[in-house]
């Protein structure tokens, strides 16, 4: 026969005793009390003596797990009083660093900001090709000429040419490696005189301001550049040059002037974000979304070579900069899905009604700077852009006929001195495609009659070519000249644009198939 356990006995013995029913309670009490187990049978007490050692076992058991227990939570606590003053240093240490990086980004940044030759002068309302003379004189101030052929020749074993606008030569990239110099100099001197400081809270919306208003600059610079179409323009040279002759920059180029809408579009977003970062309360949206466009622009010149990369890498800096006080805050309300409080704004000055005319003198100041590019781009695009006089022989003009002193040129793609097309793309600028799909851009002057036509190659200043211009009908059209110190004449007519798929297809709603080829 199975006995219970002693758990069994336990808790039979500490449970309460049965309330007697009716009918005992009517009967009344038992007479005879049992004293000492007296009464029971030899079984009953040996179950009884059973169940009183296994409590008492487990009792001693129960003691000392309790004592083990109380021993390692003893020395746990000594353990995190010897670790706590190693919790603190990192901490300590931490906190440097954070304030160490803080600074030197801080003063990196603002070297960068002064120092770059597009930043400054559009902060001044000078847009696309304005102001070219105010935008050279700040770079050679900046320039540090010295310094950078010295650190090039020393430290990067090579020479430094003039930079152009937006570029990433040698030029670019050892005067960025010397204002990381310059910056890691002035934040050491600075711990070194303000080691008490341990936050700039006052300073901070000051220079918050400065960010917004170069990084607003700067999305008004390239916004206003594609809002009026100037940035990406397609020559009519790209309909007849190969795609394979294309640098990956030229097609990236074709690709967004192709569609004039796409890079209005374009320029309206960036605006926005622009707009946006002028106001305290939305410069935190202007900062995300300027930093989502400025990431496009960033992997687009990665991936096209295009060489604005630095530039747009910073740029990028600048809005993520911007974007670091919310970050936790956009984290809980796009990622946890929970409520996020208002969070205080930072205020420039302690007055409230001296805050709101601060705020609304930046808004001001941004849409006077953002009207004068757009009024300096407009000025622009009517002279030098889409939006000027196409000239009479606007078109590509096919060659027929070409001869060189009197001897006819056969259409052979072996013959480099052969042209197969003429393109009249503006009245200063002509285009000439050879038999080996060569492109010469030449500078053009007609004539005020338009009678004869002078042009001068780009590429080599010794090239020269004076002829006269005959026209027997609308389309068709005749060379006949001195070209780089030969007689030649040349018989052209003029192609149809419409039947370039790029040009005649347009839009469709309804499309039976796809036009991809």
């Amino acid at each position: 026969m199975k006995l219970p356990t002693a758990g069994t006995w336990i808790r039979t013995l500490l449970a309460p005793a049965p309330r007697p029913n009716r009918a005992a309670r009517r009967a009344g009490p038992r007479v005879g009390p049992r004293v000492g187990g007296a009464g029971r049978s030899p079984r009953a007490r040996g179950i009884a003596q059973d169940a009183a050692s296994h409590s008492a076992d487990d009792a001693a058991q129960l003691t000392q797990g309790v004592s083990r227990f109380a021993a390692e939570a003893s020395q746990f606590a000594r353990d995190a009083s010897r670790l706590a003053p190693t919790v603190s240093q990192f901490a300590l240490g931490a906190s440097r660093f954070a304030r160490e990086t803080s600074r030197f980004g801080l003063v990196y940044s603002g070297l960068y900001c002064l120092t770059n030759s597009q930043i400054v002068p559009s902060l001044l309302g000078g847009g696309l090709g304005h102001r070219r003379a105010a935008v050279d004189a700040w770079s050679k101030v900046w320039g540090i000429r010295p310094v950078r052929s010295w650190v090039a020749s020393r430290v990067f074993r090579t020479e430094v040419d003039d930079r152009f606008e937006g570029g990433d030569n040698r030029y670019a990239w050892v005067g960025q490696a010397c204002w990381l110099g310059a910056a890691a100099a002035v934040t050491s001197v600075w711990s070194a005189l303000d080691r008490r400081q341990t936050g700039y809270d006052a300073a901070r919306p000051w220079i918050e301001l400065a960010v917004r208003l170069c990084l607003a600059g700067q999305m008004f610079y390239y916004g206003a550049a594609k809002t009026i179409p100037l940035q990406f323009q397609t020559p009519l040279s790209r309909l007849v040059e190969p795609l394979g002759n294309l640098s990956p920059m030229d097609l990236l180029w074709a690709q967004s002037g192709y569609s004039t809408v796409y890079q209005i579009l374009l320029g309206c977003a960036e605006i926005s974000g622009g707009l946006l970062l002028l106001q305290p309360r939305t410069a935190s949206l202007g900062a995300l979304l300027s930093a989502l466009e400025l990431a496009q622009v960033f992997i687009l010149n990665m991936t096209f070579d295009v060489p604005v990369k630095l530039h747009s890498f910073h740029l990028l800096l600048l809005s993520l900069v911007l974007l670091a006080p919310e970050s936790a805050r956009l984290a809980r309300s796009l990622l946890a899905d929970q409520e996020v409080p208002l969070a205080p704004r930072p205020r420039l000055l302690h007055n409230e009604r001296a805050n709101r005319i601060a705020e609304a003198a930046q808004v001001a100041a941004g849409l006077w700077l953002l009207g004068a590019q757009l009024r300096n781009n407009w000025g622009f695009w009517k002279k030098f852009g889409g939006g000027r006089e196409k000239p009479a022989l606007y078109g590509i003009w096919h060659v027929d006929e070409f001869s060189v002193d009197g001897e006819p040129r056969l259409p052979l793609t072996t013959d480099p001195q052969r042209w197969r097309h003429v393109m009249f793309d503006s009245g200063d600028l002509v285009g000439i495609q050879r038999m080996d799909d060569s492109l010469d851009t030449c500078l053009a002057a007609h004539a005020p009659d338009g009678t004869s036509l002078t042009l001068l190659k780009m590429t080599d200043p010794e090239w020269k070519a004076t002829v006269s211009v005959e026209r027997p009908a609308d389309d068709q059209l005749t060379l006949d000249g001195d070209v780089d110190g030969a007689h030649v004449r040349v018989r052209l007519h003029r192609l149809d644009l419409r039947r370039f798929p790029l040009i005649g297809r347009g839009f469709h709603w309804v499309q039976e198939s796809s036009s991809l080829r």
